[in-house]
């Protein structure tokens, strides 16, 4: 009987193109590459990692081209990667396998050495200017060259932007500025938010030479931050959200001396509620507006962002707790154990820009969005005088793995697409469109033995309506005798225009990045 643990066992390379067979009709205009990362390799001789996210990266690669499509992958050749191989553990702490001993290293070297971030960068692939890199979490990026998926040069976002860890998920507006969010612990905690300008040199190599800090934010939490995994971005406005899974900084510091993976550095405070930072674009200041949740939630992943009517619409995949990294532990899912408990919901939160909220009444409604039920209302208790903010949930639990059509990022949407990933619930299988405006929901559903990755969308040469375009998806079977495949569905009506099969594993990844072929 085939298991839903085969989807976690490491990966072989294919470093040679293997052609896929083409079913169906795939469109001429559609040429390029269709590039992801995610873990593979969780084996190392005789020890096994302990998480999923643990895995040494892995890119892979669908090329399609001349009416042809082609796979390979290849394993990031990290500095983790390397020396994981030859020492046959994890030489740096990762998100949840403490590190073991550098052999590179004398014992007075590992004594005095400092802690150091991992540069297996197995989380997401995005593109500065014209440049490719790889992230996680840490203050190290991979590039990589997106021809081959050689590995280049490894970047240190510590000395380009003063930060000990970063989001890898940077979001580029349409001026051609890209954002991140970053934490630095000197002086204490403090989320950096940083702005990188494209090069007015199109001969410049180096995409971070204009990059600033826009703001510093101090903590809430002396000797802690909140974790986060994304932010939110609108025309003129960031929309970070502190939540109460706190990353301990000093247990987090002394992770290696201590062997502590990264998970035993998180402590979850339900207690506490989520609190929403917005910061301005053009200045970097931080509004003087507190928005707080009605109730703690967790969420790795923001949708979109939007402002209308001095309001900003921020949309989310939110969990009621961090139990999703717990299901992800490798010793669960290898047995073929995933909870049905605490599924994602995509929950839509309206943040009213309020400049004095001493003229604002308490118990006023401040949301007026018609046909959106999500409140926020100024109260006065022991947390002092904020702005309580209750989201609504839309559509059906079990969605994750958000995308959008790009050109609506920051602006007013209506169609997001994404997967039921590993949930065993109402999108198990399948990819699927949802209406964030009404929470109706299409799918393109697979048997029960076919997990999605990530969908990307690509619009049509010639379109005009928002959801006008396809959507690619890689599918991993995971019965012995079937393939895997890339399948193409059209983003519309979410019905099935063709698929590649590939004689090879195509590797579960986390996420990716579509580059159109340039006429």
């Amino acid at each position: 009987m085939e298991s839903f643990g085969e989807l976690f066992s490491t990966t072989e390379e294919r470093v040679d193109p293997v052609p896929a067979k083409l079913k169906g009709e795939w469109p001429d205009w559609l040429s390029g590459s269709f590039l992801r990362v995610g873990p593979g390799k969780y084996d190392l001789g005789d020890f096994t990692v302990n998480h999923w996210l643990d895995g040494m990266a892995i890119l892979h690669k669908f090329q399609i081209e001349d009416g042809k499509v082609s796979f390979q992958s290849k394993y990031l050749k990290s500095d983790a990667y390397k020396k994981a191989c030859l020492t046959q553990r994890p030489v740096f702490t990762e998100f949840g396998t403490q590190s073991y001993p550098d052999p590179c290293k004398n014992i007075f070297s590992r004594m005095f050495s400092q802690f150091e971030m991992t540069d297996n960068t197995s989380n997401n692939i995005f593109r500065i200017e014209d440049q490719m890199f790889v992230a996680s979490e840490t203050c190290y990026l991979r590039k990589i060259d997106p021809d081959n998926l050689e590995t280049k040069d490894k970047v240190d976002l510590s000395k380009i932007m003063s930060v000990n860890l970063c989001s890898s998920h940077p979001l580029t507006d349409n001026t051609g500025v890209t954002y991140n969010l970053g934490c630095s612990f000197i002086g204490g905690p403090k989320y950096n938010i940083v702005k990188i300008h494209p090069s007015k040199d199109k001969n410049d190599s180096n995409p971070w030479a204009n990059t600033r800090t826009l703001a510093a934010i101090s903590s809430s939490w002396k000797a802690s931050y909140s974790y986060y995994h994304s932010f939110g971005m609108t025309e003129n406005y960031l929309v970070f959200l502190e939540q109460p899974l706190l990353v301990n900084t000093l247990k987090l510091a002394t992770s290696q001396l201590k062997g502590r993976a990264f998970t035993d550095c998180l402590d979850w405070h339900p207690q506490e509620k989520v609190k929403f930072i917005v910061i301005r674009k053009s200045t970097g200041e931080v509004l003087k507006a507190k928005y707080m949740s009605e109730e703690p939630f967790f969420t790795f992943h923001h949708v979109n962002a939007y402002e209308v009517d001095g309001q900003l619409v921020v949309d989310v995949v939110a969990y009621s707790s961090p139990e999703i990294i717990n299901k992800l532990y490798l010793k669960k899912v290898r047995m073929n154990e995933y909870s049905t408990e605490d599924p994602p919901q995509l929950k839509r939160i309206i943040l009213p820009i309020v400049t004095d909220l001493q003229s604002v009444r308490e118990g006023e409604e401040l949301v007026h969005l018609q046909g959106c039920a999500a409140s926020a209302v100024k109260v006065k208790n022991q947390d002092g005088i904020y702005i309580r903010v209750t989201g609504v949930d839309v559509g059906e639990p079990g969605f994750e793995m958000p995308t959008i059509n790009e050109k609506h990022t920051g602006k007013p949407y209506r169609f997001v697409y994404g997967t039921g990933a590993y949930e065993q619930g109402y999108f198990k299988n399948s990819v699927c469109k949802m209406d964030v405006e009404t929470g109706r929901s299409w799918a393109w559903r697979g048997n029960e033995h076919q997990y999605l990755s990530e969908p990307s969308f690509i619009p049509l040469p010639d379109a005009i309506e928002e959801d006008d375009g396809v959507i690619l998806c890689s599918v991993a079977d995971i019965r012995k005798d079937f393939p895997d495949f890339l399948l193409l569905v059209d983003a519309r009506t979410m019905e099935e225009i063709g698929r590649a099969e590939v004689d090879a594993r195509v590797p579960s990844s986390l996420h990716g990045i579509f580059l159109m072929e340039k006429n």
